[in-house]
């Protein structure tokens, strides 16, 4: 072990951040950590979270160094590990997709359909520049990458820097084994759970207890007998937020239309479109939400904290998602082979399924990086499913790299949100005149249609 360990987080400005500064925190010893950066492009932003974060370590008794820069040089040098979630447009584009995607009538959550296409488009080329910058910087330093839409961007990274040091994850699935642990009365660390699938696109196989019994008929049958309609969620970061009360609900509900495996609960915005949709306020999206909510009040009390010189009156919380990639990177630099749910080549891992593709699994994660564990053939509705899903991936990225507008119209064709030509036309058309300065340029390589 180094005599200690630089981490930075990468979007150091984003109301994510808190969370995962709690954990850093408390956990700095196991983790050898001594230095601590934030970086962002946005001044003010990290600026507040920067000067709220010194303070609040300082008066908590933290002899972690802090820093916060705009300088990406300056806060890579030295680094061993680069938490990334970076939000290029920030949740003011975010929801002007929403509300694009939802005049047009279909889905605008920011991972599905348009509006994680859209996502793609503009934080794609942010990444690739910050990935190319750690390969000259810090070569050795470990990317943990948290940036969504995941499932587009880890298909991006993978095949662009295979020999980079990064690992693509998720805090959802362990948010939804959470649940169902604590619906069992178990401790999660004492269930083992099987999954396949894509990020935001996956169902679990089976939930092992620590007996080896397998509770997922248990949970079948609770689901199908009508004992249950929802599960309660396991992260106190959601509990109250009627969004995800929402969501656990509908994926139960959509879990029992489709009884085979547990569902994540993004397949319902593919599986059950229209009906969420229909749910979705035009004039207020989630977008709105989260600006108005979690982003205004925690800028606010960075402000107080600053104004009044002191954060001894004030707290943060280390959920979920500071949590689990504190574990992984705590996996890595201990060895500890730890089994997480991460994104990752699949290399034969679904036997009957793409070996060049990215895609959810279980891995053991080591010093060296994730091994997948083996799943095997997977049934055909699922494989079916996966496949489209995953062109629509590898063509976004295509298209966010070439900047093609057929190939973007045609990912966007394969995406299940989308009903039909005209549909998908007119929104890819009305997201790109409000993204322009974002999204690379779209080269019309035949003529419009």
């Amino acid at each position: 072990m180094s005599k200690g360990n630089k981490f930075v987080m990468v979007g150091g400005g984003s109301t994510q951040s808190p969370g995962i500064l709690e954990v850093l925190r408390q956990r700095a010893e196991e983790l050898n950590l001594t230095e601590l950066c934030l970086y962002d492009i946005d001044e003010h932003r990290v600026s507040l979270l920067g000067q709220y974060t010194k303070m609040y370590y300082g008066e908590k008794g933290s002899s972690i160094k802090v820093t916060y820069t705009t300088d990406m040089k300056e806060a890579f040098t030295g680094a061993h590990f680069l938490f990334m979630q970076i939000r290029p447009g920030l949740n003011k584009q975010r929801g002007i997709d929403e509300k694009i995607c939802l005049s047009h009538g279909v889905v605008g959550q920011e991972t599905c359909g348009l509006g994680g296409f859209s996502f793609a488009l503009r934080v794609i080329p942010a990444v690739r520049e910050i990935i190319k910058n750690v390969k000259e910087i810090c070569p050795d330093a470990w990317i943990l990458n948290y940036t969504n839409p995941e499932a587009i961007l880890s298909e991006a990274i993978y095949n662009e820097f295979p020999d980079a040091k990064c690992l693509c994850i998720c805090d959802m699935p362990i948010s939804i084994e959470g649940a169902i642990a604590k619906y069992f009365d178990k401790e999660l660390r004492n269930l083992t759970f099987k999954y396949f699938g894509l990020n935001h696109f996956g169902w679990w196989t089976a939930i092992l207890d620590e007996n080896g019994k397998d509770l997922l008929p248990v949970l079948r049958e609770d689901v199908l007998s009508g004992k249950i309609d929802t599960l309660l969620m396991s992260n106190e970061d959601t509990v109250g937020d009627q969004y995800w009360v929402d969501t656990y609900k509908q994926m139960i509900k959509l879990f029992k239309r489709f009884p085979k495996y547990f569902p994540n609960c993004y397949l319902q915005y593919y599986l059950t479109a229209d009906e969420m949709v229909a749910h979705d306020n035009l004039e207020f999206t989630r977008g709105d939400y989260v600006t108005n909510g979690r982003e205004k009040r925690i800028y606010e009390e960075c402000e107080r904290v600053i104004a009044n010189g002191t954060a001894v009156d004030s707290n943060l919380y280390g959920g979920v998602h500071g949590n689990y990639i504190v574990d992984i990177a705590h996996a890595i630099i201990h060895d500890t082979r730890e089994r997480f749910t991460v994104n990752i080549v699949n290399n034969g891992s679904i036997s009957n399924f793409d070996p060049k593709a990215v895609v959810e699994l279980p891995a053991y994660v080591g010093a060296s990086g994730a091994e997948p564990i083996v799943v095997g053939e997977i049934p055909t509705f699922h494989k079916g499913l996966m496949e489209s899903q995953k062109a629509y991936e590898q063509l976004t990225v295509e298209a966010a790299l070439t900047g093609s507008y057929q190939t973007a119209l045609e990912a966007v064709m394969l995406n299940k949100t989308i009903p039909s030509l005209a549909v998908g036309k007119a929104v890819l058309d009305e997201l790109y005149e409000a993204n322009k300065e974002w999204w690379p340029e779209l080269i019309e390589d035949y003529h419009r249609i």
